[in-house]
């Protein structure tokens, strides 16, 4: 995330977007860096049986798309707003100029698009697990550190997600996650509350 204050001295827009509004579309090519500033968006793709795959999911302040500025590529996912957003979109010029004359803020992207590689990394680890609480632990401890909860913390944290939105990341059946969340509470692995999960 790179502090608002930066992202003032350049040329920058906010733009408002309701639910499932895109930001952007699969294969259209990159020009802008993107910070939201509230809500929700998912990245995804759909398969030829118009089966939905959720990449991954952010919410602010983080920022989406970035990584594909540095090599110059159309985008391989859509963007869509799972809830209302107001989003920050500044161009790619502006952004590695910003990037250029604010170095600690190249630091704090980089360690950003880090930490997605490092989820990607773990699920791919994981996705050919035939235990779908492999699968899911990995989800729930990625989103778990991402929003910086001390994993040896007692406090419990809200997972984010939908059964739904977990069985797209993970490329699980919406009745298998049910099933396993219910066996990982059974296990006291996580906690039920008012139908929300917390790990």
């Amino acid at each position: 995330m790179i502090p608002e204050k930066y992202l003032k001295k350049y040329n920058y827009s906010t733009k408002h977007y309701d639910i499932g509004d895109f930001i952007y579309e699969e294969n259209t090519i990159c020009r802008n860096y993107f910070q939201i500033i509230s809500g929700k968006i998912k990245l995804n793709n759909y398969c030829e049986d118009g089966k939905e795959f959720i990449q991954n999911i952010f919410e602010a302040p983080q920022s989406f798309g970035d990584a594909l500025l540095f090599i110059n590529e159309r985008y391989p996912t859509n963007a869509v707003a799972l809830t209302e957003c107001n989003i920050i979109e500044i161009s790619a010029k502006d952004f590695f100029d910003l990037l250029k004359d604010n170095p600690e803020c190249a630091i704090d992207v980089s360690t950003g698009l880090s930490q997605r590689l490092h989820y990607k990394m773990l699920m791919s680890q994981h996705v050919f697990s035939k235990d779908p609480t492999v699968r899911l632990k990995a989800l729930m401890d990625y989103f778990k550190n991402m929003h910086n909860v001390h994993q040896k913390s007692n406090k419990e944290y809200l997972i984010p997600l939908t059964r739904q939105q977990m069985a797209d990341l993970t490329g699980l059946r919406v009745e298998t996650v049910i099933r396993t969340i219910k066996l990982m509470e059974r296990n006291h692995l996580l906690t039920i509350k008012n139908h929300l999960i917390y790990y």
